[in-house]
């Protein structure tokens, strides 16, 4: 095929088939770069899978009765368990398999989705850094006032966090650079760059994106001068 028809091909959206199929078949891919696009469709399949899967689950549980019997008394709950040693078994296979199934997968899309937007894949600490970094910074503030600063510290402690964890969701709905990036080539080849919001801005897009950006502009003021001073003129 010609490289038009494999651009066109790799430039068309990404439903939510295409995207789980990628992330799975790219499991232990940490390199190159993740589409938005893959990245929820893939989120969003998580989600509604875990939540089936939960209901599922809650129906069974809840229809037996030993087992909510079992979940009122912690002795009866333990000789449940000795009765039933396969559901510990099974707990374990469900761990494994949500690692290989969910959590290794969206381990893996999130860091090419950093990727995308030109950060690195450690960027996935962001948030347990601030954590930990609030934690310390408010245990040092108590210390250092005697026990004034914990108030200060407590809201720091809870709002440090939600801030870098907001932070970071907003990384991973934003758009990826434009081009290729130290990461790899850009998923979407054609994505459009936004033009620039003053001329002046036009020297850092490429030659070709320049020569469209000014056709447009002419275009443009051909269309202006066309409906509004020339028809101006004639009615004159």
């Amino acid at each position: 095929p010609s490289r038009e028809s494999v651009t066109r091909q790799s430039a068309r959206p990404m439903g939510p088939i295409k995207a789980v199929a990628s992330c799975y078949m790219n499991m232990l891919n940490f390199s190159g770069r993740a589409r938005r696009a893959e990245y929820w469709w893939f989120a969003l399949f998580l989600f509604l899978a875990g939540l089936a899967l939960q209901v599922a689950l809650a129906l069974r549980m809840m229809g037996d009765a030993s087992f909510l019997a079992a979940m009122g008394s912690p002795d009866i709950a333990q000789t449940w368990f000795k009765q039933n040693p396969d559901v510990l078994y099974l707990a374990g296979y469900g761990f494994a398999g949500y690692v290989v199934l969910a959590w290794l997968p969206q381990l893996a899309v999130t860091v090419r989705r950093l990727h995308d937007t030109n950060r690195s894949g450690w960027f996935i600490f962001m948030p347990f850094v601030a954590y930990v970094a609030a934690v310390i910074g408010g245990l040092f503030l108590v210390m250092v006032t005697g026990g004034q600063g914990a108030p200060l510290a407590i809201m720091a402690i809870m709002i440090i966090p939600l801030v870098a964890s907001i932070w970071f969701l907003v990384v991973l709905c934003l758009p990826g650079t434009h081009g290729n990036n130290r990461f790899g080539p850009d998923p979407v080849p054609n994505r459009k760059r936004k033009p620039p919001s003053h001329p002046a801005f036009a020297p850092q897009l490429p030659a070709e994106e320049r020569a469209e950006l000014a056709a447009h502009r002419k275009s443009e003021i051909s269309d202006y001068y066309r409906k509004h001073v020339l028809t101006s003129i004639q009615k004159a």
